[in-house]
């Protein structure tokens, strides 16, 4: 990551945003949010740093990979329940998608599988772990439960077909008793070889949330 008020040469800096011609590389910063001054000539130009309008937007491109015309607003609110709430860290992706709706936030499961596929790149998160979370599943609605409660839907599902019903007669006893399919999901974990970045990454995400409030 840059730092503001610190001096950078064209070098250093074409070698960090893949740019090795001088307009295209300036051009790239200033899209990145970089406010920046040169001085010098070729490969000898030194570039201050002023300011950074978006550390997260920053950080999100440079550490985390993301395409420079991502949603960084939808990608923040996101990151920030994610990491800030186990419970939410925790959920499917379908019941985290109707959680950020009710909030007035609204992340389509495909978006989220991303942004936590991304996490996993990185090796932020570990997502197959033995640590499941169990609960019902009925369109948009999803209930929580324990393992047992989770163990014993499927049981009677199982002696439902032994008893000669079809799967789709089985589920809908399931849908009956239990108000929806049980599943099952991994819990992720977060690597702590990594908490240094990932603290970085929360102060980021709580230094845009309090920029935004305050106006």
């Amino acid at each position: 990551m840059l730092e503001v008020g610190c001096v950078y040469s064209k070098p250093d800096l074409s070698a960090l945003f893949g740019n090795k011609d001088k307009e295209g590389l300036e051009r790239k910063m200033t899209r990145y949010g970089i406010v920046f001054s040169s001085t010098g000539w070729a490969e000898k130009r030194l570039y201050t740093i002023h300011k950074i309008t978006n550390p997260f937007k920053l950080f999100a491109i440079m550490e985390l990979g993301f395409d420079a015309n991502t949603d960084f607003t939808k990608l923040r609110n996101f990151y920030y329940h994610f990491f800030e709430d186990e419970v939410f860290m925790a959920m499917p992706d379908e019941v985290k998608e109707v959680r950020m709706r009710k909030m007035g936030l609204d992340v389509s499961r495909q978006t989220i599988a991303n942004y936590t596929r991304r996490l996993e790149t990185n090796n932020l998160i570990n997502r197959y772990t033995k640590n499941y979370i169990y609960y019902f599943a009925n369109k948009t609605e999803q209930r929580l439960c324990d393992h047992a409660e989770y163990v014993e839907a499927w049981h009677d599902y199982w002696d439902d077909i032994e008893s000669g019903l079809n799967s789709f007669d089985a589920i809908a006893n399931m849908r009956t008793d239990h108000g929806g399919v049980a599943r099952k999901q991994p819990i992720p974990e977060i690597n702590g070889i990594y908490n240094e970045k990932i603290e970085y990454l929360l102060s980021l995400i709580q230094q845009s949330v309090e920029s935004e409030y305050e106006g």
